[in-house]
């Protein structure tokens, strides 16, 4: 009895609370009549002054042929020494599997797995997209250490003086072979 008692109470209790939250009849409704519309933003027109020509550029006479690829297509070749900035760089293509023509660059060769599994480590650390393939030579396994593949060989030729001096190794800019 004394529970039931103890509900009832509890019931009313909660009735008297909740009853004025819900029932709300003051009448007092105030709708909010500002604007949610932002100001007009105050855009100053800008004057942008016309080009000018650049000296010593020269006319061609023909503007297709700006767009012939086949004879301004010049690979683009690392040889130890060689200034790498100055190469042009052969525009991406195809392989006759379909996949894009790409770029590795191969940073050491081991015949230790564990030497390879480190300085593969060591470039991820530098985030370099770099990994390791196994070959056999002369009856023996050898670990390459590959960063790349790259798309544009320029990108990777600018990786390569980096990673030469940073590493202190000698590296081979090779096409990519999946």
């Amino acid at each position: 009895m004394r529970q039931r008692i103890v509900g009832v109470v509890v019931l009313v209790v909660l009735a008297a609370v909740l009853t004025p939250l819900l029932l709300n009849l003051d009448g007092d409704y105030a709708v909010d009549q500002r604007s949610q519309i932002p100001p007009r933003p105050n855009i100053v027109p800008v004057e942008i002054p016309q080009s000018e020509a650049v000296a010593g550029l020269e006319r061609t006479s023909d503007p297709e042929q700006l767009f012939d690829l086949d004879e301004s297509r010049q690979e683009v070749t690392s040889q130890p020494g060689e200034d790498k900035t100055i190469a042009v760089e052969t525009p991406p293509g195809l392989t006759a599997e379909g996949i894009p023509e790409s770029w590795v660059l191969q940073v050491a060769s081991f015949s230790d797995q564990g030497k390879a599994r480190t300085l593969t480590e060591s470039l991820l650390a530098d985030k370099y997209h770099a990994y390791s393939r196994h070959f056999a030579a002369d009856g023996k396994t050898n670990y390459r250490v590959f960063v790349g593949p790259k798309i544009l060989k320029q990108d990777l030729l600018d990786e390569q003086v980096v990673i030469e001096k940073k590493y202190r190794v000698k590296t081979l800019v090779m096409r990519f072979e999946p």
